[in-house]
């Protein structure tokens, strides 16, 4: 092994060191690299707000939530992952980690086809499940089966960065995304604005650029000497798969409840018209810019969680805990803050209509009054994560949002004002928070670790 293949590890490794250094360290790059991830659908919104209209965005905005059902599977799987792995590395345990490695390339193959096939079939029968207007159906369908085309490369990409992340390597991922974020908006101008290629030209640019990210991403795996890739290295080892999908199912039936809420939800903001469906696609982008730094301080909890706890290093799990807490609640409030006084400017970059301005405004604001709350749920969801236990966490988030829509309902569509949507989301956010630091409190997490190592 090279002094540069070492210190390179070192660096990863976070059983060692400064904690608040080596989560920064591992947090920044994850910003950074959620920034430029992105930066996908800024563009892809800009280029199709500006380029095509109105219509074309409502489009694209009411695929969205069709989009995130599917990848709330991808992003489950691997969060579980990359726990996993996290956990191996952190015991220096290679060879297993290896069997997990390999274990979930072979079955994520075989699910990412299966989902490939039923998104183009549904791609029209979910969007009128939706109550898409039927004249934003035909682009919102070619866009849909564009994008799930290309599901393949978003997932092995998924699958390489949860892993990288895992073994505490958050700049190759940081990297490829700013890599294919530059090829996305060269293609989304190429194809928009001077083929006229309209929303088929954004999907396909965003294609391009996520297999080019999943490619080179695959490739750094491949290398790493501490894996083994050899022929006879692949074959899906249960246990390891078992051990995925204890912290991976949680996470996706989380994710998908949230999903599937949002398609809901989606569904009742669909009634308030055209111009209120883009003002909900511009806010939902920006919400998302504002929300990077506390995932991404969340998933550095996981990744140093993880280790430390496959290192048995239960003290040092404490003490980072409490310090990246203070510092991701903090965050919340500064970015709440930041957001309520300028969120204005932020959806001018997405769209041009005053009408949908001024709602996404108003939203906005009442959106950013709760950021804290969220702050405390990626807090307390990166450490359970990270110790192994996803059952609970996933729960106090399902039952959040099975309050979340009665409550969006009778605020929104039974008084008819559009702001409800965003009073019932505030709400839900603080109470997440809420109950996710009772659950910790409490302690029944300690014996519920569903890794075994």
């Amino acid at each position: 092994m090279s002094d540069r293949t070492k210190k390179s590890l070192r660096n990863q490794d976070m059983t060692t060191g400064s904690i608040m250094k080596k989560m920064l360290l591992f947090a920044i790059p994850v910003v950074l690299g959620n920034i430029f991830s992105q930066l996908y659908g800024v563009v892809d919104t800009a280029v199709v707000g500006r380029y095509v209209g109105k219509t074309a965005l409502a489009a694209v905005g009411s695929s969205s939530s069709i989009m995130m059902v599917f990848h709330t599977v991808m992003i489950g799987m691997n969060t579980g992952a990359g726990v996993v792995v996290s956990q191996y590395f952190g015991s220096k345990n290679y060879k297993e980690l290896s069997k997990t490695v390999t274990s979930l390339l072979i079955v994520a193959t075989g699910i990412t086809l299966a989902m490939t096939v039923l998104g183009i079939v549904l791609a029209n029968p979910l969007l009128r499940l939706l109550a898409t207007p039927e004249e934003l159906i035909p682009q919102g369908s070619l866009y849909l089966r564009i994008c799930f085309l290309g599901t393949l490369g978003q997932f092995y990409y998924f699958v390489g960065t949860f892993i990288l992340n895992g073994m505490g390597d958050s700049k190759l991922p940081m990297y490829m995304v700013i890599l294919s974020s530059a090829i996305n908006i060269v293609l989304d101008l190429l194809f928009v604005v001077a083929f006229h290629w309209d929303v088929a030209g954004v999907a396909l640019a965003t294609v391009i650029a996520q297999a080019t990210s999943a490619t080179v991403v695959l490739i750094k795996i491949f290398r790493y000497d501490q894996l083994d890739f050899s022929r006879e290295s692949w074959k899906v080892d249960k246990q390891k798969i078992k051990s995925i999908f204890a912290i991976g199912i949680p996470t996706s039936l989380q994710s998908l409840a949230t999903s599937i809420g949002t398609m809901v939800i989606q569904r009742f903001s669909n009634s308030f018209g055209t111009d209120f469906i883009a003002a909900m696609t511009v806010v939902n982008k920006a919400d998302m810019f504002a929300m990077m730094p506390l995932n991404s301080l969340g998933s550095a909890l996981t990744t140093f969680v993880g280790q430390n706890v496959g290192a048995g290093l239960h003290d040092r799990v404490k003490e980072g805990v409490r310090k990246i807490t203070i510092s991701i609640v903090a965050a919340g409030v500064i970015i709440g803050v930041i957001m309520a006084l300028f969120g204005g400017l932020v959806l001018r970059l997405f769209v041009t209509e005053a009408a949908v301005i001024a709602m996404g405004v108003v939203c906005i604001r009442i959106a950013a009054t709760s950021y804290w709350g969220m702050a405390l749920q990626q807090s307390y969801t990166g450490l359970l994560r990270g110790a192994g236990v996803a059952t609970v966490p996933a729960i106090i988030m399902i039952a959040t949002l099975a309050l979340r829509i009665p409550a969006t309902y009778l605020l929104a569509i039974v008084r008819d004002d559009y702001r409800g949507i965003f009073y019932a989301l505030a709400g839900a956010n603080i109470i997440g928070g809420i109950a996710m630091v009772v659950y910790y409190l409490s302690g029944r997490w300690k014996n519920k670790n569903a890794i075994k190592l």
